[in-house]
């Protein structure tokens, strides 16, 4: 049986299913990673699958933090219907808070539906969700987890989701976050070769985005264009022509869901990266940002010129930039969106 690490619990116990869905749990393994690095929107697609096979879905929605008040949804469905990606702030004492400050599974039965109904609604508005599971995606560095997004199933319904359940929902979340901190660890490691990154994290612009938007695009155009040209000179039969549509489809929600991942990158690092410093490292950094010198810096906190130096080093390290200027830039896109103007 799998070892689980449920919620904040850091031992591992054997997962309490049946040997059924235990059955369906470590095909769903497999499966999920065996898929290609960086296709989310079918790891995502693989895991509101592999739930249906086991409980009622009628709902389901993958969300990324960006902050400590907003989220991103680049995976969201209401019953059989794929909705567009968004972004909201979320209620403060709603489902997602309260996973954010809890860092836990929420369940309906806690409380009756109270924190569910005291959140955003998404999907069908004529339908009330009887049923909710939102668990918690962790980031797994040695030292500490780090919180950065849900998935949450929902049945309208009452009276779904069982202990079982909610276990094999954990579990599935667990492999999810392991799939996507392996995507990210080896995004990290090939900025390291020479030519790439050089070590150092590589900024968003306005222009890599275009140039990302304009290449799916014309991916998923030769796509259509190889399908139309088989439709119509009646290469394919009725089942070839459905799967054509359905890679389709796949197509255009992978772009979706890479497109506000992506995003999440632009908006969020800075915030991210400067929430790694301690107390008096940031102290450094908003004055780095401002522009003063090592020892304007140790005059300003009243500190040794040394002692400056060995905080510059140790946020360089975290930050993984070597030029001061980089430093700067990155912790003033940071303090800009922090600002009471924005």
């Amino acid at each position: 049986m799998a070892e689980f690490y449920g919620g904040k619990r850091m031992h591992p116990r054997v997962l309490d299913v049946g040997p059924q869905t235990a059955a369906i749990l470590s095909e769903a393994h497999g499966k999920i990673n065996a898929l290609p690095g960086g296709d989310h929107y079918r790891r995502y697609d693989l895991v509101r699958n592999v739930m249906a096979g086991i409980t009622s879905v009628d709902a389901f929605y993958v969300g990324l933090f960006q902050g400590a008040t907003r989220i991103r949804l680049p995976y969201c469905y209401d019953g059989e219907k794929y909705d567009v990606p968004e972004t909201h702030t979320f209620a403060p004492n709603g489902p997602t808070a309260w996973v954010f400050r809890e860092q836990r599974t929420y369940r309906y039965r806690m409380d009756g539906g109270k924190v569910v109904r005291a959140g955003l609604s998404f999907g069908d508005p004529r339908k009330m969700s009887a049923d909710v599971v939102t668990v918690p995606l962790f980031r797994l560095p040695e030292a500490r987890r780090e919180i950065f997004g849900v998935v949450s199933m929902h049945s309208y319904q009452a009276h779904v989701y069982g202990d079982e359940e909610v276990a094999a929902f954990e579990w599935l979340a667990e492999v999810l976050s392991r799939a996507l901190n392996r995507d990210w660890e080896d995004d990290r490691v090939i900025s390291l070769l020479p030519g790439v990154g050089g070590g150092s994290v590589v900024p968003l612009t306005a222009e890599s985005v275009v140039d990302y938007v304009v290449a799916r695009l014309d991916r998923l155009r030769g796509q259509l264009q190889a399908t139309a040209g088989q439709l119509k000179g009646g290469e394919v039969g009725t089942a070839a022509a459905a799967g054509a549509l359905d890679d389709l489809g796949h197509e255009c929600g992978s772009f979706q869901t890479d497109l506000t991942e992506l995003l999440l990158r632009v908006d969020d690092e800075p915030s991210r990266r400067f929430g790694t410093l301690t107390e008096r490292e940031q102290a450094v950094a908003v004055l780095l940002a401002a522009g003063l010198t090592n020892p304007a810096i140790a005059e300003r906190l009243s500190v040794s010129a040394e002692t400056v130096k060995s905080h510059l080093a140790r946020i360089r390290e975290k930050y993984g930039m070597t030029e001061r200027s980089q430093l700067a830039d990155d912790i003033s896109a940071h303090l800009g969106r922090m600002s009471p103007g924005n």
